[in-house]
């Protein structure tokens, strides 16, 4: 018996009646608008009020301690974008705008635009995370970075980040400018939050916090409020109904609609968007099997009425297996379109894609299919559990004979030792999921493996994941990302063996750290984990080279 352990994708379909040429008589099998739902304010009047007081108190603290200066600068803000998508996330883009600021101060709504893409007394521009937005926040995949330069004159932290209600305060980053302006980013995720005090400068771009959903808040996204030197709220987008200001305030301002497919996915189930621990399921899948059904599916943001996809199904030797097309009914801020077919008996074996051309531009998944085999593995994750334990997820497509799974841990990726067993399901046609609780992971890396057991004692081993525990809170790098300089904060007087691992756990270097910075000109940009060891006690700490 073998288990299914690929993490690239084959496949082939076929579907009755076959469609050889474009035709707009296929509907979609499911999807159509996801609704953001931010109709509550993100901050009530005197919370949003407090916060005010609590800055103009830092900023006069910080004044006298001769971290900020007395006669701001002139200058012109001119704000990159503040969100920045981790390495990890495969997603073609990973957002969506639900709200503007609202310019209708007597009541009614109204945007920059002249439109109603916002609600009554919005003070921010919302940034959601699109699509399946609490896998995005589950991976910390999104982030708000700095869009201007300048001085952390506040943060707050600690605060429930995983709700789709209003619920406590929000964990959020202020950062005053040169010129006296100032912008909040809310709505991060709980300890997320860049190690930089209350005084520190950032840089343009640098990482502030995992975008969440804390505080008042339905969903994951980024709340991006602005202020000038006066205190005046400031919408930083230029248009005929801005009554704010006459000027943008970005260094290049996006289009109102920015059409685009965020990802296209193929789906084992049909995708199910929903909150934490409730109804949201993104059932992703690359790989299947003869006489299984395929969920192809594609997901937009700012599509408009009339928008006309073309999709296509492509076999191994790239010819088109199918095409159709469909027209959007309507513009929404996001959407979502799945269809489905049913894979044939036979081949051809391999990697087939599904792809959809939409405003001149191709956007391609490939996926697997291949023989059935014993036990296919739809999944293999695991997650530091606020305990500080590791919690092992996998699930099944597909079972014949499993007598279960004998769950392997190991610290180097060479020696492996027994954490339990896990029965299996014998023989099943339906998706099966489990779960294995380590409790005494060891600090930093830790590496496991699933080692399947038919009834007839054949074996087979998964592929290999990895879970990064950090258990030293004090030790942080900064910045975070960073270019060319990365420091080791919170290390005092000590020389740590330090050892850089790319993303996929490679060695990059090993070191005795004499200083407190490390140059990291000579790596490619990506993905990093740091290995810092004090008298034989490591921790792990993650960070991006841009």
């Amino acid at each position: 018996m073998k288990i299914h352990a690929t993490i690239s994708v084959i496949l082939l379909l076929t579907f009755s009646p076959v469609f050889s040429q474009s035709t707009d008589q296929l509907p979609p099998e499911g999807g159509g608008e996801y609704i953001f739902t931010t109709d509550k304010p993100c901050l009530s009047g005197s919370e949003r009020t407090a916060i005010m007081e609590q800055l103009g108190e830092n900023i006069t603290a910080l004044k006298k301690e001769g971290k900020l200066k007395e006669d701001i600068q002139k200058m012109v803000v001119s704000f990159d974008w503040p969100l920045r998508k981790d390495p990890g996330l495969e997603f073609n883009d990973y957002y969506g705008i639900s709200n503007f600021v609202d310019q209708n101060a007597g009541g009614g709504i109204l945007d920059y635009n002249c439109d109603s893409r916002t609600y009554n007394g919005h003070h921010g521009t919302d940034y959601f995370t699109w699509p399946f937005p609490w896998y995005i926040y589950d991976n910390n995949f999104v982030e708000a970075i700095a869009g201007e330069a300048g001085t952390i004159i506040g943060k707050d932290d600690n605060q429930d980040d995983d709700h789709c209600a209003c619920s406590g305060n929000w964990n959020a980053v202020y950062i005053q400018h040169a010129d006296g302006s100032i912008a909040w980013y809310g709505h991060l995720k709980k300890n997320s939050l860049t190690p930089k005090t209350v005084g520190q400068t950032v840089s343009k771009g640098e990482y502030l916090g995992v975008v969440a959903s804390s505080g008042c808040s339905t969903g994951p996204h980024l709340h991006f409020e602005v202020y000038d030197s006066g205190n005046n709220l400031i919408d930083p987008y230029q248009g005929s109904c801005n009554s704010l200001n006459a000027n943008s305030w970005w260094a290049s301002q996006p289009a109102y609609r920015e059409p685009t497919v965020n990802a296209v996915l193929t789906h084992n189930a049909a995708p199910l968007q929903g909150c934490p621990g409730v109804n949201e399921d993104p059932n992703m899948s690359n790989d299947f099997s003869p006489g299984q059904t395929i969920y192809t599916a594609a997901y937009y943001h700012d599509q408009l009425q009339g928008d006309v996809s073309t999709y296509r199904i492509r076999k191994p030797d790239n010819s088109v297996w199918q095409t159709w097309n469909a027209t959007s009914p309507s513009t929404y801020n996001a959407s979502w379109w799945y269809w489905t077919w049913v894979l044939p008996a036979g081949g051809p074996f391999g990697t087939w894609s599904f792809e959809v051309v939409y405003y001149g531009q191709t956007f391609t998944h490939p996926f697997n299919y291949a023989q059935v085999l014993p036990v296919a593995l739809r999944t293999f994750y695991g997650k530091v559990t606020p305990d500080q334990n590791i919690m092992l997820y996998w699930s099944t497509t597909s079972e014949a004979g499993n007598r279960g799974f004998e769950v392997e841990h190991s610290t180097d990726g060479i020696q492996w030792d027994n954490l339990g067993f896990v029965p299996g399901n014998g023989t099943s046609a339906q998706i099966n999921t489990y779960g294995f609780l380590h409790k005494t992971p060891a600090s930093g890396f830790n590496y496991y493996r699933l080692k399947q057991i038919d009834d007839d004692q054949n074996v087979e081993y998964s592929y290999v994941v990895n879970v990064v525990l950090e258990r030293n809170g004090n030790i942080q790098l900064a910045p975070n990302p960073a270019r060319g300089i990365i420091e080791v904060l919170g290390i005092g007087d000590e020389h740590p063996e330090v050892i850089l691992f790319d993303g996929m756990g490679n060695k990059v270097r090993e070191l005795i750290l004499d200083r407190s910075t490390i140059s990291i000109t000579d790596i490619p940009a990506g993905l990093y984990f740091m290995s810092i060891c004090i008298d034989g006690q490591c921790t792990v700490k993650r960070f991006v080279k841009t």
